[in-house]
């Protein structure tokens, strides 16, 4: 994982980081967080220094801005949890707290603001840029007739998307790095509809799913595959755990331009082994 970057020439800084960490801990989760704290802390100390005299009112309005909780005795982390699809729940509302001004959250210009802790450890594991699709998978798209494939989405597996009861698999918009539906089939699943799709198991397995669109919070939603999924799971058993990380590619069938979807398990659990 951190490993892959010890090639990087940054003039001894990463190594005296690494150096740093594994001398506090020997557990790579705990040194893959470690390190994403202390890159999070460096980032808001240079906008602070960047932004006037950086006083700690800035510091902590920046944090917020970021997206960022600081928590006693452990520095700072994203607001962005793991188990963050755990809150997925269809349509969900959330109570109303009244119309005071001094208890609403500041609106972002911009979403991207808000740091990725996904993404951050994705780079930590020398995943971005994302590898390309291995060649077992081209060949089973283009033998049920596929093409325009594109990369949907690059993410860690989170127990929820195996847990039986849940029988689904979600992909949170703020995640999604293309427009993979047309503009019909998007007032489709907004409305509660759903599409039959093609789907490329990690086994290359051809089988066949719903995919739908659900709010997962105010100003959020996930696209989300159901009905079969956690067939699927079982299929893959040896792949799918939590903490894998997975890519979903789509493509398009025949005249007709039936969406398909292919998951390709990119890193396995722990090990830091790069699947070829």
């Amino acid at each position: 994982m951190l490993r892959d970057l010890k090639n990087v020439d940054d003039g001894g800084s990463w190594q005296k980081l690494m150096e740093e960490v594994e001398s506090v801990t020997n557990s790579e989760r705990q040194r893959l967080r470690k390190v994403t704290e202390i890159v999070l802390e460096g980032f808001i100390n240079r906008l602070t220094n960047e932004n006037s005299k950086g006083t700690k009112k800035q510091k902590m309005v920046i944090e917020k801005k970021l997206g960022i909780k600081r928590c006693v005795g452990s520095g700072i982390e994203t607001c962005v949890e793991d188990g963050e699809e755990e809150l997925i729940t269809r349509n969900k509302k959330k109570p109303k707290t009244g119309n005071n001004e001094s208890t609403q959250k500041p609106k972002l210009k911009n979403q991207n603001q808000k740091l990725d802790r996904t993404l951050v450890e994705l780079t930590a594991l020398g995943l971005e840029p994302p590898p390309d699709m291995p060649e077992a998978f081209k060949n089973v798209i283009e033998t049920v007739g596929g093409s325009e494939i594109k990369l949907v989405i690059q993410k860690f597996i989170q127990v929820t998307d195996l847990n039986p009861s849940q029988n689904r698999l979600s992909m949170t918009l703020k995640q999604v790095r293309i427009k993979f539906l047309s503009e019909t089939e998007e007032v489709k699943v907004k409305n509660n509809g759903v599409i039959d799709v093609v789907f490329v198991e990690p086994c290359l397995k051809v089988s066949k799913l719903h995919l739908t669109k659900w709010d997962i919070g105010k100003n959020c939603s996930a696209y989300v595959f159901k009905t079969e999924w956690n067939d699927i799971v079982k299929n893959n058993a040896d792949s799918l755990k939590p903490k894998a990380v997975v890519q979903i590619w789509s493509f398009r069938v025949g005249p007709e331009s039936k969406l398909g979807f292919a998951m390709i398990k990119v890193r396995d659990v722990g090990d830091g082994h790069m699947v070829n």
